[in-house]
């Protein structure tokens, strides 16, 4: 019964997950520069300038 179910599992993952177990080749696109200091600087630039962009808004 086990093995069927294993089967079975094996089989839903294929066609749903088909690209899961791919290798990619390169770095994962959310690990690149995942500490650097550009980029922490940039995301709290842009952080604050919507930030900003909000608050003035008015209604």
């Amino acid at each position: 019964m086990k093995d069927f179910f294993i089967k079975l599992n094996t089989f839903f993952r294929n066609i749903l997950l088909d690209d899961v177990d791919k290798p990619y080749g390169k770095p994962l696109p959310y690990h690149r520069k995942f500490n650097s200091k550009e980029r922490q600087k940039k995301d709290i630039k842009h952080k604050r300038a919507n930030e900003h962009k909000q608050q003035t808004k008015g209604f």
